[in-house]
């Protein structure tokens, strides 16, 4: 087994630069190839922590990619995953948001290209607390480093984190693990809607090779398959998944529902709107 320590650079901190000394110094030590890789999602369009995200994933495969590993391996831990369940619970996700992040998931070729690449993602100290990981380093002498944006609690995890969880936490010792049981529930619960959201998917799609839906067949749709439905459609299409929320498909779901027909018109970004009329519910370029 070949194994390699990854880092990605942000640039989005004065401390960026140390923590990659720290992590270069740590894999000599281990005598354990160091591979980098610089990103800056500060300088790209949009939300920038939604950009560091998806830079980083791509990143990550990239140099996996080029070491000729098959699996890259973060620490995401339960807190973080418990972070994660209830920042998707404030923002009224569906079920597929409620599974929180994926013990396994592929990996994307880069940052602008939604095909899949070969390389896994694996997390597989999410049922982990935080306060286990930092008795293991302290009894082994290992130190760590804290990143200092999780102080800056005008950012709303880092608010919830310190503010929040401390409170859950005391009312309820077993909510991190809790949390976890409830992420693999919603995990099943999806596998289970994928299956209805495919059977249904013969009847709404237009049989005539449109890419489009038939919206009468669309209507008779529960709510909840009707929503994965768009937001599979939309995404294979090129929209942004990170801009497919419930919040934006839920409307849209609804003027698909509606018994009163009439034209409507949605716009999903990247110069695409969805246009509902009668009969039909087609994807198409928006107005200039």
């Amino acid at each position: 087994m070949k194994l390699a320590v990854g880092h990605v650079q942000h640039h989005l901190r004065p401390s960026a630069e140390d923590d990659a000394r720290f992590v270069a110094e740590l894999a000599g030590k281990l005598d354990l190839p160091f591979l980098r890789a610089d990103i800056h999602p500060g300088a790209q369009p949009g939300n920038v922590e939604a950009n560091a995200r998806r830079m980083r994933y791509a990143a990550l495969g990239r140099l996996a990619e080029q070491f000729g590993a098959s699996y890259v391996v973060t620490a995401h831990h339960a807190e973080d995953q418990w972070e994660t369940l209830l920042m998707r619970m404030l923002r009224g996700s569906s079920v597929r948001g409620l599974r929180g992040m994926a013990w396994r998931r592929p990996l994307p070729y880069s940052d602008s290209d939604p095909q899949r690449g070969a390389v896994m993602l694996l997390r597989p100290m999410l049922g982990v607390s935080q306060a286990m990981i930092h008795d293991y380093l302290q009894r082994i002498s290992q130190p760590w480093r804290t990143d200092p944006t999780n102080a800056d609690l005008s950012r709303v995890r880092a608010r919830l984190r310190a503010a929040v969880l401390p409170v859950l936490w005391d009312l309820f010792p077993q909510a991190v693990p809790r949390a976890s049981e409830l992420c693999d529930h919603f995990r099943q619960v999806q596998k289970i809607l994928a299956t209805v959201q495919q059977e249904s998917a013969a009847k709404v799609f237009s049989p005539s090779g449109k890419n489009c839906l038939d919206r009468r067949q669309a209507g008779l749709v529960s709510p909840l398959i009707l929503l994965g439905l768009l937001r599979h459609w939309l995404r294979a299409a090129g929209v942004a998944e990170d801009t497919l929320t419930g919040r934006k498909l839920k409307p849209l779901v609804r003027a698909v529902r509606d018994p009163r027909g009439g034209e409507r018109r949605f716009d999903m970004g990247q110069g695409l709107q969805v246009k509902v009329t009668s009969l039909w519910v087609t994807l198409e370029a928006g107005e200039a």
